[in-house]
């Protein structure tokens, strides 16, 4: 099981081809492993042995066991990241992933035309109700959790706009069909003796918290938080926002009082990223001062663009603080946030 009284430096990252895996290795040895991160949730684009026609990448399972390897040398927990429920499709077309083209069915809205996109669709679900989708996800994560011989596995759960609009979930609770999807999927990572992390957006109350749709929810799956025996309180919550939010991140102190141990999480903007994180220290204050039962379990930089050789260079420009002509790019602030903020999280592992 995934060591809690470790707390977490964490790099999550996406990786979506095999000729990609080199730069990923140069990524660990020249950055992540120098500066102490010792998690790695990696969201792979897998060619799956399981289903191989519905496969979304070409990272193949040879490669996850060898990351495990260079992992296991540089003290780095890998943590694979399959996303559920919501994400199957990219943003901004509503072409969903290969296993709904065979299996249309499966989706929460069916005959969405492909070239559909934002603001009129976001991204497809698959229904909540409708149990024949764990027949593929469920082989599918068992595949990546052990090539990755992993101790904790993130399923993702973030961003879910459709749900309880087919025939089968319109009658539903929205919170009722989330906590459900929540609960089958803790269930099965526990039978295999692995921890579950998710993205901790669905259970927060966009409209009073002061979130976008985006990093709250506002289609009625947050009160899935006061159902205990489904959302249970041992999941790791990673507790994204990656905007300014200058009356403060009230969802830390939220997730301490529930009791759930929660990683903030940044992305590629250092200033949001340290005023975020200062926030995050006042909830560890409060937290001890009215003895809520979570803990904020360390730190987490995310990254959203598929890692190659060019990305890991800005990556690393950004942590030796150079602003090279591609500074716009997204990779340049990543790297800042990784130079700027985790040296500022680490003294929580002492």
């Amino acid at each position: 099981m995934f060591d809690r009284s470790i707390t977490m430096v964490g790099f999550h990252t996406i990786i979506a081809k095999h000729e990609s895996m080199g730069a990923m290795s140069r990524l660990i040895e020249e950055a992540l492993a120098p500066m102490g991160f010792n998690t790695l949730i990696l969201e792979a684009r897998v060619k799956f042995r399981c289903f191989p026609k519905y496969s979304t990448g070409t990272v193949t399972y040879e490669d996850l066991s060898a990351l495990a390897d260079l992992c296991e040398a540089k003290g780095i927990r890998l943590v694979p990241l399959f996303p559920c429920l919501g994400h199957q499709s990219n943003i901004p077309r509503a072409n969903p992933y290969p296993l709904f083209h065979d299996h249309p069915e499966f989706l929460e809205q069916q005959n969405i035309p492909m070239e559909t996109g934002w603001p009129e669709f976001a991204m497809h679900a698959w229904c909540a109700s409708n149990d024949g989708a764990y027949d593929y996800i469920f082989p599918m994560i068992d595949e990546m959790a052990e090539a990755c011989r992993a101790e904790a596995f993130h399923v993702g759960l973030d961003e879910v706009f459709d749900i309880g609009l087919c025939e089968k979930c319109k009658d539903a609770p929205v919170d009722a069909l989330f906590a459900r999807t929540v609960k089958k999927l803790h269930d099965h990572l526990q039978e295999k003796g692995l921890d579950m992390m998710m993205w901790g957006d669905r259970l927060l109350d966009c409209q009073k918290m002061g979130y976008s749709m985006w990093e709250g929810d506002r289609f009625g799956m947050y009160p899935a938080l006061d159902r205990k025996d489904e959302v249970t309180r041992d999941i790791i919550l990673c507790d994204w926002h990656y905007e300014w939010h200058s009356a403060g991140y009230p969802s830390v102190e939220t997730l301490l009082r529930e009791g759930f141990f929660t990683v903030p999480s940044f992305w590629r903007n250092a200033e949001n990223a340290k005023h975020f994180w200062l926030h995050a220290l006042e909830a560890i204050y409060l937290g001890k001062r009215y003895g809520w039962p979570g803990k904020v379990g360390g730190l987490l930089c995310t990254n959203w663009r598929g890692l190659d050789d060019e990305y890991v260079e800005m990556l690393l420009a950004g942590i030796r603080g150079e602003r090279p002509e591609w500074e716009a790019e997204t990779g340049w602030g990543v790297g800042d946030v990784i130079a700027q903020v985790v040296p500022k999280g680490k003294f929580l592992t002492k």
